[in-house]
């Protein structure tokens, strides 16, 4: 059985699976991150943390999905969340440490390829995800192949501009664009405020009572709870992200959108909103035939849908 390795790195760790040609992770590893951590040394610790999991039988290779875009040949990143692999030959001194091809893929491609080979995407022919999480990621697979535009991925389509009159900046600068509005950091934000206003109600209580500062996970909590004002707080995001939704349906046609990321696990208080205003603002020809999906393989689907890039294609 020919297996791969697929290492998904985050901004506050990085998951490293051995998947078989089924799509399961039969082994796992992770590690936490470092601030300011040059590339040489996270090699060093994604290379011993991959040795622990390399079976006896043949690996094809290590698949990386990247947090930002990738530069031609996949083998590096450009701007991601984590500053000492930016530019850095990542797949070049990994295959130096292991011995075994590697290659990039965007996190956001990888996640996708994961849903549409092993997960809510399988059966489809043209595949939308959107990963609603620390930032908003965008990926288009046709055919099982990932749609490029630049960055070796769907470009920065997170930073769609969705409201012209507001003043709010995502972590990169940009203006009223979906990451400013509907993002989990965006949510943090918005939490803290809330937090504020409303010392005695129910986000600011539960903050307290978990004894972090209030966040996107507070507000997530406090909807499946039952309260009201988090619960519009998350349908206000989901708005917004089914605005953007609604343009890149009308750009890519898919058949089916299929939403994954941390703040999935909000259920129908962001997945409803989203379906319902796509379907609002929409032209009718491209909503009549499409469906929604939550994603089926969750934090997986990154670790997966790396090492999709070294697995053989008959497994899917």
């Amino acid at each position: 059985m020919l297996t791969a390795i697929g290492v998904d790195i985050g901004g506050g760790s990085t998951k490293i699976g051995l998947v078989s040609p089924a799509g399961e992770i039969l082994t796992r590893a992770r590690i936490e991150a470092i601030e300011d951590e040059p590339g040489d040394a996270f090699v060093d610790r994604v290379a011993v943390a991959i040795q622990t999991l390399l079976p006896k039988s043949a690996v094809g290779g290590i698949g990386i999905g990247y947090p930002g875009p990738i530069h031609p040949g996949n083998l590096s990143g450009g701007i991601g969340n984590v500053p000492g692999l930016i530019d850095y030959p990542l797949a070049q001194a990994i295959t130096c440490r292991l011995g075994l091809p590697a290659r990039l893929e965007n996190d956001a491609t990888a996640a996708a390829l994961a849903e549409v080979r092993f997960g809510a995407g399988r059966g489809s022919r043209r595949m939308l995800m959107v990963t609603a999480g620390t930032g908003i990621g965008v990926a288009m697979i046709v055919d099982s192949v990932a749609m490029v535009t630049s960055g070796g991925c769907l470009g920065d389509a997170g930073h769609i501009i969705v409201d012209g009159t507001s003043a709010r900046r995502c972590r990169l600068g940009c203006t009223g664009c979906l990451e400013a509005l509907a993002s989990s950091e965006a949510l943090d934000g918005f939490a803290a405020e809330r937090a504020t206003q409303d010392p005695q109600g129910a986000v600011a209580r539960r903050a307290n009572l978990e004894g972090n500062p209030p966040n996107a996970g507070t507000l997530i909590r406090c909807a499946l709870a039952g309260d009201a004002q988090a619960r519009t707080m998350l349908a206000d995001a989901g708005r917004w992200i089914g605005r953007a939704v609604a343009s890149w349906v009308h750009t890519f046609a898919p058949d089916i959108v299929v939403i994954g990321g941390g703040l999935v696990a909000a259920n129908a208080y962001l997945l409803e909103p989203i379906e319902a205003e796509t379907r609002r603002c929409g032209l009718p020809g491209y909503m009549a035939n499409i469906s929604f999906s939550s994603a089926a393989r969750g934090n997986e689907a990154g670790i997966i849908g790396a090492a999709t890039q070294f697995l053989p294609r008959t497994a899917f």
